[in-house]
């Protein structure tokens, strides 16, 4: 099995807030201090592992919650570009720009933006671009839903892919990038392959597209899965300009089942 996870593995990070918490239980109860000393201690303790409970959460690389494919450092000559939140009208243009290049990439697609757009979903499919689910709505709320409601959401839009596609489509990115305990008991026994990602490009701050393409650049490594929006203001001649900086560099463009396969 590839090295699919670019930092620690989840089973680490798991053990790592594990042994925080314990370490700081012995040291308040078993430790002999002062009040004062004690008190200080707590704080620092709470505060540390506060920390890493969040990032656990808000981070889809640390594996904490849900297993998550983040990179595949042994796909050196490979770069798997990933796009949130379509189908849109500029999704015509991106596959337009893939084909020209003789890219592929992954979609993960918004359930209630595809009716209307049943044709651009076919096409991403047509052409050997990988599709999968990206949340109903993408609601701000997803994280913090019922484990039944997060499972119902992506089940409609599992439902809605799938009905117009006429296929399985295994691969889900959870909004926002976070996973937490009811994402996790949602996705149980759904047999879902969790999409990360090992570079955040940050397009949707409407910067100028070369500005965030020396953000990417800067980072880039064999493997790497690249976050992106097919929604960016800029996302046409951002894609463009990366596209040919991974021709000129010899990286092929490929979707997610080649990445991880």
């Amino acid at each position: 099995m590839p090295n699919f996870r670019l930092f620690s593995s989840g089973r680490s990070n798991r053990l790592l807030i594990l042994t925080v918490f314990v370490a700081g239980m012995l040291l308040l109860f078993a430790a002999d201090l002062g009040p004062q000393a004690r008190l200080i201690s707590g704080v620092v303790w709470a505060s540390l592992l506060l920390f890493l409970l969040v990032w656990a959460s808000a981070s889809i690389a640390s594996g904490v919650y849900v297993e998550v494919v983040t990179c595949n450092r042994e796909k050196r000559d490979m770069v798997a570009l990933t796009f949130d939140d379509g189908p849109c009208e500029t999704s015509v243009e991106i596959i337009d720009l893939l084909e020209k290049y003789n890219a592929k990439a992954s979609f993960f697609l918004i359930g209630s933006r595809i009716t209307g757009k049943e044709a651009i979903v076919r096409r991403m499919i047509r052409e050997g671009h990988l599709v999968g689910h990206h949340s109903w709505s993408h609601r701000s709320s997803f994280p913090l839903m019922s484990p039944q409601n997060i499972r119902e959401d992506i089940l409609t839009a599992r439902s809605v892919l799938e009905n117009v596609s006429g296929i399985k489509h295994p691969w889900f990115r959870p909004p926002f990038g976070v996973t937490n305990p009811m994402i996790a008991a949602a996705l149980k026994g759904l047999n879902l392959k969790i999409a990360g990602w090992s570079i955040r490009s940050f397009d949707t701050k409407n910067e100028n597209a070369e500005l965030v393409l020396k953000r990417i650049v800067k980072k880039l490594k064999g493997g790497d899965i690249v976050l992106l929006h097919d929604t960016s203001a800029n996302i046409v001649p951002l894609l463009e300009s990366l596209l040919q900086f991974l021709k000129k560099k010899g990286y092929r463009c490929v979707n997610l089942d080649t990445l991880v396969s």
